[in-house]
């Protein structure tokens, strides 16, 4: 008889349990030469318990106890959180052959399928990437023939907002279409009215992903969670809805095909679809079995681009709004420099730019104080490395805590304050700051920088040239808060927008 025979079901059951809690601690257990970090992990949860919903002020806690470079339990998974952005920047630049990667976990596996922009790495994603900026570079991206189509979809946006008479309204879903029209223009070739319902209903359900997704982060780093019945993590919802978002993309990029197919010199101007099908083309043309372009990946490319040039920017004026309202005196001040150099008779161009000196710090502010993304997207250790006197191990998650830096008062003295004057120097001229980083450093800084920077300048010249913002009840504030998820959007509001003219 064997010695496991001999012992009764309770034993048994409490030995499994004392094997896998065994287990489950020696997976948590902090290596030598790790960077510091809150003490001993829990068993299944690492250090999650300690995490609130929205972490910031607790990393914040942690810096202020362990440095600029420390590292915890997140689930079963060992992550390093860089707080400084001398260490962003080493890590992101300097090491940015071993930190370019991105971990694997549920988002990237069960949602993006491991295909796209944003969740892969190695061959694949230098090849995505490479493709996509040389599309975009050829469609105009930072030249003026780009932002002539934004100044077009602009004026539609101005009339939508006038047809309120300066009423109370919330203006979050019109932005919204406004900012996802550019980048539509430049994906599909197309833009769509603010009451199309169907763009309507695949925009809402595009916000309920990033709910969604933000609910689901636990199973990044408790993936067995998953198989519990019910779906109480919303994983299953979410990848659901994410599909519909798909099937968006697909019927765009089927019209697209049958168009090629049935006259390729139709196709007078190509867009992104456009142009990264006739790239899958050339790879089969030359018989690139190693190529990566192909329909799936399209797919999520396209998923990638449209979801950061719709929600980012949209959120971004949707904050510079809510700080005029607090700080009435930047927008008048933003107001006199537009009239003096632009007048009231033509639109802002970016021809303009250089002389708006205060608006252009103005939109750094908003940018710093804003902050839409503070947690960059998680980063991966390629292999084993030493990074400053610490041992990171193969696969471990960094975390680039972005808000950290744009809050960081030893850099900007008072950084709970809006003050655009913080990016003039004292001979008036604009000052660039190296650590505002909101679109991340390195390689896997975001692609659409300099779309979002010029949509900023020539939305909110505009606005501020067309308007005066006002609370919706006088006397009555909204609050300066925001939601926390993959981004952070400031909380509903309504305003007045009331016409200058």
């Amino acid at each position: 008889m064997s010695v496991l025979s001999s012992l009764d079901p309770t034993s048994l059951l409490v030995g499994a349990v004392v094997l896998l809690c065994l287990l489950c601690w020696k997976s948590t257990r902090r290596p030598p030469g790790l960077p510091p970090g809150p003490g001993s992990a829990l068993p299944l949860l690492g250090h999650l318990h300690l995490m609130p919903k929205d972490p910031r002020a607790q990393l914040m806690t942690w810096r202020r106890q362990y440095g600029d470079v420390f590292s915890l339990y997140m689930g079963g998974k060992l992550v390093v959180v860089l707080t400084s952005y001398s260490a962003i920047r080493e890590a992101l630049v300097t090491f940015a052959d071993v930190f370019s990667d991105r971990p694997h976990n549920f988002l990237s596996d069960h949602i993006a399928n491991n295909k796209g922009i944003v969740f892969t790495s190695g061959h694949q994603w230098k090849e995505q990437r490479k493709t996509g900026l040389e599309i975009l570079r050829a469609m105009g991206m930072g030249k003026n023939v780009l932002a002539e189509k934004i100044q077009e979809e602009i004026t539609h946006y101005i009339q939508a907002i006038k047809d309120h008479q300066g009423a109370p309204v919330d203006l979050a879903q019109m932005t919204q279409v406004s900012i996802s029209n550019n980048i539509c223009s430049i994906l599909f070739g197309k833009r769509f009215h603010y009451d199309d319902p169907e763009f309507i209903y695949y925009l809402k359900t595009f916000n309920r992903n990033f709910e969604l997704l933000s609910g689901t982060a636990i199973l990044n780093f408790i993936p067995s969670l998953r198989y519990i019945p019910g779906d109480p993590f919303k994983g299953k919802e979410a990848q659901t809805s994410v599909r519909h978002v798909y099937s968006f993309i697909d019927k765009l990029v089927a019209e697209h095909r049958k168009t090629l197919d049935e006259d390729v010199d139709k196709v007078e101007n190509p867009d992104f679809i456009y142009s990264y099908l006739n790239k899958i083309e050339e790879q089969k043309f030359i018989g690139n079995v190693e190529s990566t372009l192909n329909d799936e990946n399209l797919q999520k490319c396209a998923s990638n681009l449209f979801a950061a040039g719709t929600e980012t920017t949209s959120s971004g004026l949707m904050w510079a709004m809510l700080f005029f309202l607090h700080n009435p005196h930047v927008q008048d001040k933003c107001f006199e420099e537009i009239s003096d150099v632009i007048g009231l008779h033509r639109l802002p161009t970016m021809r303009d730019r250089p002389k708006l000196t205060y608006v252009e710090a103005t939109i750094c502010e908003v940018l710093r104080k804003g902050n839409v993304a503070p947690l960059a997207g998680m980063h991966a250790a390629a292999y084993d490395v030493r990074f400053r006197d610490y041992v990171i191990p193969k696969g471990t998650s960094i975390l680039p805590y972005l808000g950290c830096v744009l809050q960081d008062p030893e850099i900007w003295g008072d950084p709970e304050n809006f003050r655009p004057e913080r990016f003039i120097d004292l001979d008036g001229k604009l000052t660039k700051r190296e650590e505002l980083i909101p679109f991340s450093a390195g390689r896997r800084m975001c692609l659409g920088e300099s779309l979002a920077r010029m949509e900023l300048f020539l939305y909110l010249a505009t606005l501020i040239q067309h308007f005066r913002f006002l609370p919706a009840e006088e006397g009555q504030l909204p609050p300066l808060e925001g939601v926390f998820g993959i981004t952070f959007p400031p909380c509903p509001y309504k305003i007045r927008a009331v016409p200058r003219m």
